[in-house]
């Protein structure tokens, strides 16, 4: 089995477009795919096939002692995915109240569906991977994807972010973080320059696979798809295509070393 997390440096990165995607192209080359979103927005079931007024998710069914995984949904196109589902206020308070109980609870279970899902790409926020209930959660992880974009904003977090965060440094420096250029613009000055640099400083952190910025992604989420469906013959179809067969390759190369 591998296990996949994705997160965004920052609000706008495209993590939630990027696991969908992701796992959508895991399943183009048979690859059996669980995917999960562990954020409260709730937002990767619009890429996957979820209708707008469906509520129901994992989180809510922890509340309430029921079984979480019987919230699971398949997509049309064939991805098992866990929504977050919907929580008011008070209900996401308890929430995180029990977060310790719970990560613990959904990490054992995960494991226990190990069988039927080869490949699982759990949708996080970046603060996750250093809050001390999540620990074990991201120490389980073969690979932790950190979504950037090639901006001075993301550029300035990311400095920041290596300087403060012990815990970041730690994974980077054993190699388990890796981070994805999204929405790349290489027909502009600012796209080129701050690709060069990151790919300068992060060297072999950073994906080779860039992911370039397709009008086509925003148009799948409305219309409750992936752009392998929506538009196979996009550049970032394409790009999806590469990076599933990147993980695939990378993570294979990892196993025969250990």
């Amino acid at each position: 089995m591998k296990r996949l997390l994705l997160v965004s440096l920052r609000g706008g990165c495209g993590s939630t477009t990027m696991t969908a995607n992701l796992a959508q192209s895991l399943v183009k080359i048979n690859k059996s795919v669980l995917a999960i979103d562990g954020v409260p927005e709730n937002l990767l079931r619009l890429h996957l096939g979820l209708p707008f007024e469906e509520r129901d998710g994992w989180a809510a069914r922890v509340l309430t002692d029921e079984h979480w995984y019987d919230a699971g949904f398949s997509s049309p196109q064939g991805v098992d995915f866990l929504p977050f589902g919907e929580l008011e206020a008070d209900s996401r308070q308890r929430f995180y109240q029990n977060q310790s109980r719970t990560v613990t609870s959904l990490s054992h279970a995960l494991l226990d569906l190990a069988e039927q899902s080869k490949w699982q790409l759990f949708h996080g926020e970046f603060w996750q991977i250093s809050n001390i209930d999540w620990q074990n959660f991201v120490a389980s992880m073969d690979m932790v994807f950190v979504v950037i974009k090639a901006d001075a904003m993301n550029y300035a977090l990311l400095q920041s972010q290596c300087l403060c965060n012990q815990i970041l440094r730690e994974l980077m420096d054993s190699g388990k973080i890796r981070f994805i250029l999204n929405q790349y613009q290489p027909e502009t000055e600012i796209g080129r320059d701050f690709s060069l640099v990151l790919k300068q400083e992060l060297q072999s952190l950073l994906v080779p696979v860039f992911m370039h910025k397709d009008t086509a992604l925003a148009e799948c989420a409305a219309n409750l798809t992936t752009i392998q469906h929506y538009a196979p013959m996009s550049q970032a179809a394409k790009d999806y295509q590469a990076l599933a067969f990147w993980c695939v390759s990378s993570l294979a190369s990892s196993t025969s070393q250990d």
